[in-house]
């Protein structure tokens, strides 16, 4: 390969290569026959090779990052390196109530923000232009701390914010998904200067990033045109959330959490996702995650799921600051809440673009992952019905496998 132009169908789109190109000839642009995003090499290119070592596509060595993150290789290979695990929310219920799933990350930030440890943040929101697509960049402010929160249910290059980070001096905090912190990590490695000014990484724990294709199938079963979309947000009002779509003609319109069921997210999975080791964003000082245990079920609000990596003192002293609620939890329930990702993740994954350890496969295993729904062509009325029978078999391997196991 000379250039991330190879890489193909191996990108994930983070947007790192075109944040580090010394030549500043990478560029991030849509594939809109796969609906995802894909770099661009649209100027001089002189074979340097930066894009290629950043890229978290190609692969991630987990072994030398850990050590160079941590000190260490982690005991826990489900989780990865970890200090302490909680259960927590936002004590301002307006943040708690609008966010994915309690505010923590939202709060955490705004919390660094107004005590003056960052200078900036580096988040998501969605593009008032292009409501359709994702604009990442620097929140220095609460008000756009807020404005970016909540789940984005499409690809993100959130990666090219980094380019502000390396030209503008100050502390930041970078969020991302686990692809992303994968590519600030490698970046990390070649650039002294992002070592430095980048003080927090918050990770949210992922099993993929719909397609843009996946918006306009809900688009379409709504009944609008995605030319008359005047903004979109894909999580909120309260737990575990709902669309909402508002029209230039100004009708509201909401959709209930039912629709990852109908499709969504199984249907339109980038292939690179399926590839992917890591659900739990390892390599985050910090990572967090909707709490699918069963004793809160009847949560309405919103909690979330806190994994503190690195610098458990720091981190626990923020969180215990009065800013939210929070409650610690065994990291056996940690690992519970996402045990049927965490099982797909590491079994399925491309094991040889990873350097590090993995679960072993058993025969049971091969058989249930040659049987996964989206590898099988049938009808997807008929595929809703088997992916539940699916997930409760995955399920209960899981958690014959790694709960038994797990230290």
């Amino acid at each position: 390969m000379k250039n991330v132009s190879d890489v193909g169908d191996l990108c994930t789109g983070c947007g790192t290569c075109a944040a580090m190109c010394p030549l500043e000839s990478v560029v991030m642009r849509i594939d809109h026959d796969r609906g995802v995003y894909e770099p661009l090499v649209d100027g001089e290119c002189d074979g340097c090779g930066v894009c290629l070592r950043v890229c978290p596509g190609v692969g991630v060595d987990f072994t030398d990052l850990n050590m160079r993150v941590f000190g260490r290789e982690p005991d826990d290979i489900l989780m990865g390196n970890y200090e302490e695990c909680y259960i927590a929310h936002s004590r301002d219920d307006e943040l708690r109530y609008g966010a994915s799933s309690g505010g923590m990350i939202s709060q955490i930030l705004i919390y660094l923000l107004e005590e003056g440890l960052i200078d900036g943040a580096l988040v998501t929101r969605m593009n008032p232009e292009r409501p359709l697509e994702p604009e990442p960049f620097i929140a220095r402010t609460p008000s756009e701390i807020i404005e970016s929160r909540g789940s984005k249910y499409c690809p993100v290059p959130a990666n090219v914010a980094l380019k502000e980070i390396l030209e503008v001096p100050g502390r930041y905090a970078v969020v991302g998904l686990p692809c992303h912190i994968h590519g600030v990590r490698k970046a990390e490695v070649i650039s002294r200067k992002l070592r430095e000014r980048i003080v927090y990484h918050l990770g949210i724990v992922c099993n993929h990033a719909p397609s843009f294709r996946a918006t306009e199938f809900l688009l379409e079963r709504l009944g609008v045109d995605p030319g008359d979309v005047k903004s979109i947000r894909y999580r909120g009002e309260g737990w575990p959330g709902s669309l909402r779509v508002e029209t230039e003609s100004g009708d509201l319109l909401l959709l209930l959490p039912e629709y990852w069921g109908s499709g969504f997210g199984q249907l339109f999975m980038p292939e690179r996702c399926r590839l992917c080791a890591d659900h739990m964003a390892e390599l985050s000082d910090i990572s967090f995650a909707d709490p699918w245990l069963k004793e809160l079920k009847d949560e309405k609000k919103g909690r979330t799921l806190v994994i503190i990596r690195k610098w458990p003192a720091k981190f626990a002293g923020i969180l215990k600051g009065g800013i939210c609620e929070i409650d610690k939890i065994k990291p056996e329930k940690a690992l519970l809440s996402q045990i049927y990702n965490i099982y797909m993740k590491k079994k399925l994954c491309r094991r040889s673009m990873y350097n590090g350890s993995f679960p072993e496969i058993d025969f049971i295993d091969r058989i249930i992952l040659s049987f996964e729904p989206s590898r099988l062509k049938i009808p997807w009325t008929i595929k809703r019905r088997y992916m539940f029978f699916y997930s409760m078999i995955v399920a209960l391997k899981a958690r014959m496998d790694f709960l038994g196991d797990s230290k």
